[in-house]
């Protein structure tokens, strides 16, 4: 017989999550965790827990280490947040005097009406009020006599044991009776040739060599017209002079995101759908209709973003559209007509297009080539036809492949979580659950939990945290 200490142990939870990001953070937030129960966070900044790569705060100082902005205003990315930030407004504004492009100087149309929450914030600020928010809930968890540890490395894979799982990180393993995965969305888009001399396969972490070609006047050609574009400018603009800027955006349609420009006093858009419906087109149809009217008493993307959000969050798709294989097909169209970004940065974008250093160029990018000192994107027009453009640097800023890292990878390849034949995004059951007890997963990249489809992509961090919250009430 087992006596009461064997017992006692039996009964103690080691809670593993894996990520550093804001799934990572919301999944310690919500863990329900006892005395005795043991935390530990896997993951490549673990120690910065809430920032992952999206949030993250440069090592050293460099001229971009505060250029990228949110692409919504403070209190629409996160009520909470707009109240942190009214309390730090005088250290965020000291600290970003004089730095390009000028930020405090944008800022101060929103602050002299009094609506700091409205701006668009310095990314890596936001990162500081993730970190700040998962440092208090794991204090809770500690002062609750949780025990919590940190490994900071990319967990490589999971294994099934008697008693739960088995994590590796490198050379350590770490033993858990419960995983959860927030290892972050899917990767971008390859284009061939995009890791090239005079191009790059991604913005973030390129930097330091895309900074060398902008630096010495090259032409910046941007694979894309979205938010990661938007970064890119940016990142020009914190290294040279406006008037030495070339930039170009380059996609199918040619169009840019609408910004989110907030209103005095706030309102959001409050939908008016009927229901259930039996296809996706009758559905959308009812959802265009009211984005129409409210576009017709003045509500802007914001309000209408906002609007249909909460709506979702309240509601759920399914009451909506019964049928899953109808609702698989809405979200893609929400997303095109919910696309927005950042109001600071597409200003900029509009203001120098007039100055001829911006520009966008409609058409689809088949491949990327090298010619001597440049690089020379292929692209067809509308017409199917193939065309070729000399550019001094080419930045790949395409949108989601429905690619994954390589631990969620193998969880696909162990049948453990799905892919969606519709979207190409993850598919878990309820309440996140993987296949195997004791295992869960949440990430931008999961389009469908249980019998919901989402039809908004899971990039908000309080969309994370309510799919977070509901996992554990579930």
């Amino acid at each position: 017989m087992r006596d009461a200490a064997s017992e006692q142990a039996m009964a103690q939870e080691h809670r593993v999550i894996i990520g550093d990001g804001v799934t990572a953070a919301a999944f310690v937030e919500t863990a329900q965790l006892k005395a005795g129960d043991h935390l530990t966070v896997i993951g490549p900044n673990a120690d910065g827990l809430g920032r992952g790569i999206a949030y993250a705060a440069e090592t050293e100082e460099t001229p971009w280490r505060y250029a990228y902005l949110l692409n919504s205003p403070a209190d629409d990315i996160d009520p909470d947040f707009g109240g942190w930030l009214e309390d730090r407004w005088d250290a965020l504004r000291d600290m970003m005097q004089g730095r390009s492009p000028n930020w405090v100087a944008a800022a101060q149309p929103l602050v002299d009406r009094g609506d700091i929450r409205g701006l668009n914030v310095p990314r890596a600020v936001y990162g500081d009020f993730l970190e700040e928010r998962a440092t208090s809930a794991l204090e809770v968890h500690r002062a609750n006599g949780v025990t919590v540890q940190f490994i900071n490395a990319a967990a490589d894979r999971l294994e099934q044991t008697s008693d739960g799982f088995s994590v590796h990180a490198g050379e350590q393993i770490v033993h858990a009776t419960s995983v959860d995965v927030a290892t972050g969305g899917p990767a971008t888009q390859r284009i061939p040739g995009d890791d090239g001399p005079y191009s790059a396969p991604t913005l973030f972490g390129q930097e330091p060599r895309i900074a060398e070609h902008i630096r010495r006047g090259a032409e910046i050609w941007c694979i894309g017209t979205n938010a990661t574009m938007l970064d890119t400018l940016r990142l020009c603009q914190s290294l040279i002079p406006e008037d030495q800027i070339r930039f170009v955006g380059c996609s199918p349609r040619g169009a840019l995101p609408e910004p989110l420009v907030p209103q005095m006093p706030r309102r959001i858009t409050l939908p008016q759908l009927a229901g259930p419906y039996e296809t996706a087109e009758a559905f959308l149809e009812d959802v265009r209709q009211n984005i129409e009217r409210a576009q017709a008493t003045g509500d802007k993307m914001i309000e209408l973003r906002a609007g249909f959000r909460s709506y979702f969050i309240e509601h759920g798709l399914k009451w909506f559209l019964p049928d899953m294989d109808e609702a698989r097909k809405v979200p893609k169209t929400l997303r095109h007509w919910f696309r927005s970004g950042t109001r600071d940065t597409l200003e900029d974008f509009a203001r120098l297009s007039l100055s001829g250093h911006t520009r966008i160029h409609r058409g689809a990018v088949q491949r990327i080539e090298t010619e001597g000192d440049h690089a020379v994107v292929v692209t067809t027009n509308s017409k199917g036809q193939e065309e070729r453009h000399a550019a001094g640097f080419v930045v790949n800023c395409s949108g989601s492949a429905m690619a994954f890292d390589p631990f969620t990878e193998d969880l696909l390849t162990k049948g453990w979580i799905s892919r969606s034949t519709e979207s190409g995004g993850i598919v878990v059951g309820s309440g996140c659950k993987a296949s195997v007890p004791g295992l869960r997963y949440l990430s931008p990249a999961t389009t469908e939990i249980g019998d919901e489809v989402m039809p908004m992509p899971l990039y908000d961090a309080n969309l994370l945290r309510v799919w977070a919250r509901r996992a554990n009430e579930s």
